[in-house]
């Protein structure tokens, strides 16, 4: 996304949930790998840190799992959903916002409760979703409609509409009006000013067949776009020009970057994730290659531990289809989140 050891594991049943859950630990390389089961079927997608109010999200197909970051013991779930994949949090009003694939909308929640306060309808396949800083608007980025539409939390309605060049995959602000998105067809980043919620630009990814994640470095102005022919593509933000290209595992759909530690974490779906240290603004090198679980292939950080979060279930492939993207179902029973802590 090997070799490793496997330790103890443990079962426990979660104060108010009523769930048993098991909590699997393992070494790998100087990492500590901990699995733990989390109720309902099908695969993942994003997961979200909330590093102030020490919560976490974790998108799951019909819900949204809601637990102590800390102790990842079960605060709330979000309920009714067809299609999770992302979470964006209005923390001061107590709201969060998930991206419902399925149903072309985005729901409104209540932080605490995960109560669904109100339904949103936004553009086709709605995916990635964030909260800008600087205008305080939900974004939600639209794969199949190919723009983005721009919602006022407050009042949980839509303001805009933002035409794009192509379908959008991941997305970053900066937190003083720019945010940008991959866009996976035309191997380029387009540039949102969302002062004006327009287009300001487009920049090409050179060398990226297809990007999908992307992470932000605000102290340097980095951008990292994990890219489907195995490499990591390194963009100045503000110049928009390639800096550096850094081989990485297959299909990549995840990176952060943890400005302390200077280094970039790309999710793989191919059983690995990538490290990469960060030299200088110019320069990077891959550190290690941690094994993982299959799929394993979104990622979140939390900037306070250092700790790693993910979210996959054993795989069941089905028979490929000519034409179509060959993607596997989850055994039921088996989705888990994974937190990795360096030891």
């Amino acid at each position: 996304m090997r070799k490793v050891m496997m330790s103890v594991a443990c079962v426990a049943v979660l104060a108010g949930s009523g769930v048993a859950i098991g909590a699997a630990k393992r070494t790998a390389g100087g990492y500590a790998i901990t699995r733990v089961g989390l109720p309902g079927d099908g695969r993942g997608d994003y997961v979200t840190v909330d590093p102030v109010g020490r919560r976490l999200y974790v998108t799951h197909t019909t819900r949204v799992h809601i637990l102590d970051l800390d102790t990842l013991q079960p605060i709330a779930t979000v309920e009714g959903l067809d299609g999770a994949h992302g979470v964006a949090l209005d923390a001061a009003a107590g709201h969060g916002f998930v991206s419902d694939g399925n149903t072309n909308s985005v729901k409104m929640f209540d932080l605490a409760s995960g109560k669904v306060l109100a339904s949103i309808a936004v553009g086709t396949k709605p995916d990635s979703i964030l909260r800008d800083p600087a205008s305080g608007k939900i974004m939600a980025f639209n794969g199949d409609s190919e723009d983005v539409t721009v919602i006022e939390p407050a009042t949980a309605t839509v303001t805009a509409t933002i035409k794009l060049p192509s379908g959008p995959e991941f997305s970053q602000a900066d937190g003083k009006g720019k945010v940008w998105a991959n866009m996976e067809e035309t191997s380029s980043i387009v540039e949102i000013d969302t002062a004006t919620m327009k287009v300001t630009r487009t920049f090409p990814l050179t060398g990226c067949d297809g990007p999908a994640p992307l992470a932000f470095d605000p102290v340097n102005r980095r951008l990292f776009s994990g890219c489907g022919n195995k490499v990591m593509i390194v963009t100045d933000a503000d110049s928009g020009k390639v800096v550096a290209s850094v081989p990485v595992g297959g299909d990549p759909d995840g990176i952060v970057f943890d400005a302390v530690r200077k280094r970039a974490i790309v999710a793989n779906r191919d059983k690995t994730w990538t490290i990469v240290a960060q030299r200088g603004p110019n320069s990077y090198a891959v550190a290690r290659t941690l094994p993982i679980d299959e799929y394993a292939k979104t990622i979140a950080l939390d900037p306070k531990t250092h700790r790693l979060f993910s979210s996959t279930a054993d795989l069941v492939w089905p028979p490929a289809v000519t034409g179509k993207k060959h993607l596997p179902n989850a055994q039921p029973g088996t989705f888990r989140l994974i937190a990795v802590s360096e030891k």
